[in-house]
């Protein structure tokens, strides 16, 4: 991959002004179309490649489910379902339930900051609330009464309107009383990764929650130190398994691989405009957390003082 490395007083002067157009012209796409990036298409016949993607109907981003990639887990429902294609320790695409390889390369688009609110395990409620924004819980003032694992009664979780004023998200929460009990809110982080190796699979949502958040807030740190947007620069995304209070499991871990063509950033560019309106979600998003979870349990990973940039 080509590595575009401009000259400081030019990223010093984009940077300062903030301005997309400055950017392009750092990267060299002053020339590219921000209306249509074509993308060439795997797998379609030769008799179909005149024909251009039309609009369905009077829907948008807003309206689509967005296929995950998810890390499988030895308990993870894939390796029982598809026994000869999933493995653990690999990355699965949700909706073309395929097996997408150990390791990928990634452009990161945007990112959406959430808490969820879990009843127990051994409960059938599932997801109790949500903050999709990060901030306001959904819905607000509700109080759940559950028995988490180790209490030995049951408690009431109350989210009141927001997020801070309900205390949730501190350590001490899921059992109260018990200092050393996880936050009873779990901090999720939801990717919208583009992925040059698999276009066809691409954007798609990698889900980062428990113990996966503490790299994907090292992730953070190392685009915000980079002198170009985020949807310029490119990383290896990897498995790596490690020991959970509940036995071995695989997490993610980031690291950098440079930056992106010209092509790439001009169709990620598209994409970060595009998505970052915001209004998506993730397929089986709920199905995620809860597997990862219960392969990892509990740890206390998280800096709750990393924000996110884009």
């Amino acid at each position: 991959m080509r590595r575009i490395e401009p000259r400081a007083h030019i990223i010093d002067a984009a940077l300062a002004s903030g301005d997309m157009n400055a950017w392009k012209q750092v990267l060299g796409l002053e020339n590219y179309m921000n209306d249509v990036t074509k993308v060439p298409q795997s797998g379609v016949p030769a008799h179909l490649a005149q024909y251009q993607k039309a609009r369905i109907g009077n829907v948008d981003s807003t309206d689509r489910v967005i296929p995950r990639i998810k890390l499988l887990q030895a308990i993870s429902p894939e390796l029982t379902d598809f026994p000869d294609k999933a493995k653990a320790g690999q990355f699965w695409h949700s909706i073309a339930q395929e097996n997408m390889g150990p390791s990928l390369k990634g452009i990161p688009i945007v990112i959406r900051k959430s808490y969820v609110l879990w009843a127990p395990r051994n409960d059938d409620r599932g997801i109790l609330a949500r903050a999709m924004d990060g901030i306001h819980w959904e819905p607000a003032n509700a109080e759940f009464r559950v028995k988490p694992k180790g209490s030995p009664k049951e408690v009431v979780y109350k989210t009141a309107d927001t997020v801070a004023k309900s205390g949730l998200d501190q350590f001490g929460t899921s059992i109260p009383g018990d200092p050393n009990s996880a936050p009873a809110a779990s901090l999720t982080y939801n990717m919208l990764w583009f992925f040059p190796d698999f276009q066809e699979f691409s954007p798609s949502v990698i889900i980062n929650t428990r113990s996966s958040i503490k790299p994907m807030q090292q992730l953070l740190s190392r685009i915000d130190s980079k002198p170009v947007p985020h949807f310029c620069q490119v990383y290896d995304i990897s498995s790596v398994q490690q020991k959970g209070a509940e036995g071995p499991y695989f997490n993610f871990a980031y690291s950098g691989a440079g930056f992106t063509t010209a092509e790439q950033a001009a169709a990620a560019e598209q994409l970060y405009e595009t998505f970052s309106k915001g209004g998506w979600v993730a397929n089986d998003e709920a199905e995620e957390e809860q597997v990862t979870n219960a392969a990892a349990g509990t740890e206390k990973v998280y800096d709750e003082n990393v924000a996110s940039k884009f």
